[in-house]
């Protein structure tokens, strides 16, 4: 069996919702079946085989090809699987899935990962906004998993955050970590204003400081957390992770947000 593949005609005109597309979603479905599937495109419905080129019969391997910043909800809800996304990757990639790997080799938009609870999801380009973090008016945001940029992520990345693990390599935007519940993400590069806000629980080990420091943040002095060790062995496990190491031996810990309770910490290199 050969990779089940999608490869886009054209650029579409207008925003097409791929959440129909998910290994779990075409499991037994036959080529021609897969080309009939009906996508959202803008306010009309439009085949599947119209908007894309479809060969390979293996939908827990899946590769689209030629992708646009246009297509929405790639891997929406997944439960398993591998999705391969050879271009960029439009809103809500990753919304909401519980299990599997995305890998977009190009850039995301907003609401990457967002509300997930499993699964792995590697972004080799940049992030919009509110990476990993709630849809607007919910009360959690991303539940578990791990989610990897290489470029920049936007602003509100974690926000909502309730459980698991976001590595940036070249930073964020504003109000990174805003009203984490848990959760842990490690940034380097620069961050933008206020990291932290309304921080509840979690933490955020930053490499380099942010011009300024939230005022409801309290300095409680410099040292050896055990559990960068643990976290350093874990990420040691896998070489896409390397830039990332060696994470910092010493650090200064920073509680808060005191507004909201202060049972986070900010950490910088000591």
């Amino acid at each position: 069996m050969s990779a089940l593949t999608l490869r886009l005609r054209a650029p579409p005109p207008l925003s097409v919702d791929m959440s129909v597309v998910s290994p779990e979603r075409l499991a037994g479905l036959t080529r021609a079946q897969v080309e009939t599937l009906d996508l959202e495109v803008g306010n009309r419905t439009v085949a599947l085989g119209e908007l894309f080129a479809v060969s390979g019969d293996d939908p827990h391997s899946m590769v689209v090809e030629n992708a646009h910043a246009r297509l929405t909800h790639l891997g929406a809800g997944m439960r398993g699987g591998m999705l391969s996304v050879e271009g960029d990757a439009g809103d809500y990639t990753g919304l909401r899935m519980s299990a599997g790997q995305i890998v977009v080799a190009g850039s995301a938009g907003s609401f990457a990962g967002c509300e997930m609870s499993g699964g792995a999801i590697e972004i080799r380009g940049s992030a919009g906004d509110f990476l990993g973090a709630a849809l607007a008016g919910d009360k959690q945001g991303m539940r578990g998993g791990l989610i990897h940029v290489r470029g920049r992520a936007g602003d509100r990345v974690a926000d909502h955050m309730r459980r698991g693990l976001i590595l940036l390599e070249e930073g964020a935007g504003a109000y990174l970590g805003s009203r984490m519940l848990a959760g842990t993400v490690l940034a380097k590069g620069t961050v933008g204003p206020q990291p932290g806000y309304g921080l509840k629980r979690g933490t955020l080990l930053l490499y380099e400081a942010p011009r300024e420091l939230p005022a409801t943040f309290n300095d409680c002095g410099a040292h050896d957390l055990l559990f960068l060790t643990v976290l350093e062995r874990e990420l040691a496990k896998q070489s896409e992770l390397a830039a990332f190491l060696p994470l910092p031996r010493r650090v200064r810990r920073y509680c808060g947000d005191l507004a909201t309770g202060g049972k986070g910490e900010l950490l910088l290199p000591a």
